[in-house]
């Protein structure tokens, strides 16, 4: 390959690359195309590393300009560093083991549901995308002998939710305004402190819901982190870190479970996880809130007929005071 044929590659490759970066550095928020785009920052990284690994190849005159590009998006997907300050000591009891899971329009096998409940022994499990049909079905499945307390809210297409405990719960008012189900419950771990637990699943910000899924996110941060109390918030977020509006829920008093955990596979990337290519993109979290809020583990799974990876953490709530 000639030097202008191969400096003409890395250029493709990081002009491929300069939507996400754009994207990303508005923070991925309405007008426009901005949350679609920001959201495949991971892809926009490897793009540039590409292309400036082209350039370094024999178009060195190139290797500087491309390399600025690839380093602040590859900065950008780092592994998040983990909570400043000095870490809650563990309990020794009420370990949590939370498994959220997007059901793709009720199309996951129950079956394969039931199996990966029991084999990674989770005491709650959040649902969306959950229809009456999936309901029935996984209920048939045998869910209630692994999880037998229950709020659910089913509904048509995209729009239902579910939470499964295996400790006893108290349903809550859901939060209100938001386009999906966002049932709310709380759960009285056995060993611990009662934790609020709350399934959500905002808008997906395509064909011109980029206003409504803004607005779903921002209740979640102003309705939460007002709430008193440990807090476990599960559910397809539909954002990353690479979106400003979910980093603001972060910063206001929530950890993501993936980037505090002792034990996390990272990058950890939930979809797209039906194709034949890895997941591109984390959209599926596991938070809780700041104070006390102690994460072991956190890593996906895979479910048959999801488009989604399900995300598992252990977590456990250091005691008040």
């Amino acid at each position: 390959m000639g030097t202008a044929v191969t400096g003409l590659v890395a250029l493709i490759l990081t002009a491929a690359a300069l939507p996400a970066l754009i994207a990303r550095a508005r923070g991925g928020t309405p007008p426009g195309p901005g949350p679609k785009l920001a959201a495949l920052a991971p892809v926009g990284a490897l793009l540039a590393i590409a292309g400036a690994a082209v350039a370094a190849a024999t178009a060195w005159w190139l290797l500087l300009p491309l390399l600025i590009p690839a380093l602040i998006l590859a900065w950008w997907q780092r592994p998040a560093r983990r909570p400043a300050g000095p870490v809650p000591a563990p309990s020794g009891t009420g370990q949590i083991r939370v498994l959220t899971l997007n059901v793709k329009g009720g199309r996951a096998h129950p079956d394969s549901v039931l199996h990966s409940l029991r084999q990674l022994q989770v005491d709650i499990l959040a649902v969306q995308e959950m229809t009456a049909e999936w309901l029935n079905a996984v209920q048939r499945a045998g869910i209630t002998e692994v999880l037998p307390f229950s709020h659910t809210d089913p509904r048509a297409g995209s729009a239902g939710s579910g939470l499964w405990t295996r400790w006893p719960l108290t349903p809550l008012a859901p939060l209100a305004g938001m386009k999906n189900a966002a049932p709310r419950a709380q759960v009285e771990p056995a060993g611990g402190q009662p934790v609020t637990v709350t399934v959500v699943h905002p808008a997906a910000p395509v064909n011109q819901q980029e206003p409504r899924w803004l607005r779903d996110l921002e209740t979640i941060r102003l309705t939460l982190a007002a709430a008193p109390g440990p807090q476990l918030v599960a559910g397809d977020f539909n954002a990353s870190r690479d979106h400003r509006v979910f980093r603001d829920i972060l910063r206001a008093g929530f950890v993501d479970c993936a980037d505090a955990a002792g034990q996390r596979h990272w990058p950890g990337f939930t979809w797209p996880a039906d194709r034949r290519y890895p997941p591109l993109m984390r959209l599926d979290h596991v938070l809780g809130s700041q104070a006390g809020c102690i994460v072991h583990q956190a890593r996906t799974t895979r479910i048959p007929g999801s488009d989604h990876r399900g995300v598992l953490a252990v977590l456990e709530f250091s005691p008040p005071g």
